[in-house]
């Protein structure tokens, strides 16, 4: 293969490439996956992965050794090539940058984000296999966690597979998550990890919602115990579907309070005096009456003289 500079058409070409963020402590992955298909389109990769080495210095010839023109070109496009790099790279990542080729470079931003070793995979192994969320730990955090423990993996050339790493996410939610759980485990088919950051925000909105608000379980034994109370009935079955089929959403398992004896009042006007004269009346009545009677019957039976 001979090795030509790169004309100013090609470096214009390359250098007019707008990539969407620079190399930094955290998302090598990201930055390999987008730089290494910019490098092979253009035909650049093989300076970076030593496919095409750094040709002599010079050229064996009688009497004396002749420069070699494809190792001046070679040196020329190696420059270009890293200079390319270095534009992608962030300060705070700079300091990883070693070598004078393409390749060095490559090389030690790959030591530094990267490193293949079997005392890295395990570490970064066991911290997917036990991951679980913070108590103060929003869902886009935590899976922005585990998503980088899972880059780093593939980084070294370990990838696991999508489905174990969604459901290794799954079972390190807190507990307020676990009326979800069971759900999208058997989801069919199964949720992916682009779905799962959109599911976890929605059941942590309603979560939110409902601690704003009056307890969820309170507010359905409230209404159902005041509609009951003042109406006599129960509420429309229609009503109180819709209100179960909120509270499976919001995932709060209620029960209709049960009705409870009530004691029902009436007021009591003040003592009837008149009744009570009348009483008083009657009672002196009769004895007067009675009264009478003796003095009638005495009468008659006394002996006439």
């Amino acid at each position: 293969m001979t090795i030509t500079a790169f004309t100013t058409a090609e470096k214009t070409n390359h250098n007019s490439h707008k990539f969407g963020f620079t190399l930094s402590p955290t998302n090598y992955g990201y930055w390999k996956t987008m730089i290494r298909p910019f490098l092979i389109t253009n035909g650049l990769v093989g300076y970076i992965d030593g496919s095409i080495p750094c040709p002599s210095k010079t050229i064996a010839a009688q009497p004396a050794p002749t420069p070699n023109p494809e190792y001046t070109a070679w040196i020329a496009n190696d420059a270009h090539i890293r200079m390319l790099l270095l534009s992608t790279i962030s300060e705070t990542s700079f300091k990883h940058v070693q070598g004078d080729t393409s390749s060095d470079i490559w090389l030690s931003l790959e030591r530094a984000y990267a490193p293949h070793t079997s005392s890295r995979e395990y570490t970064l192994k066991t911290q997917l296999l036990k991951i679980e969320m913070k108590p103060e730990e929003t869902s886009a955090t935590y899976i922005a966690r585990a998503q980088e423990y899972s880059n780093a993996l593939a980084n070294i050339g370990e990838p696991m597979k999508e489905k174990d790493i969604v459901m290794l996410v799954i079972s390190g939610l807190r507990e307020e998550y676990n009326s979800l759980k069971s759900t999208l485990i058997a989801r069919q088919p199964p949720v992916t990890c682009l779905e799962l950051p959109g599911l976890l925000a929605d059941h942590e909105y309603m979560i939110k919602k409902a601690d704003t608000t009056i307890p969820a379980a309170q507010a359905f034994t409230t209404t159902t115990s005041h509609d009951s109370a003042s109406s006599g009935s129960p509420l429309p079955a229609d009503m109180l579907q819709s209100l179960q089929k909120l509270m499976t959403q919001l995932g709060v398992h209620v029960q209709p309070a049960q009705p409870q004896n009530q004691v029902f009042y009436t007021a009591r006007g003040p003592p009837n005096r008149d009744r009570g004269r009348r009483g008083r009346g009657n009672f002196n009545n009769n004895n007067n009456n009675n009264n009478t009677n003796s003095q009638n019957n005495r009468n008659t039976c006394k002996p006439s003289s």
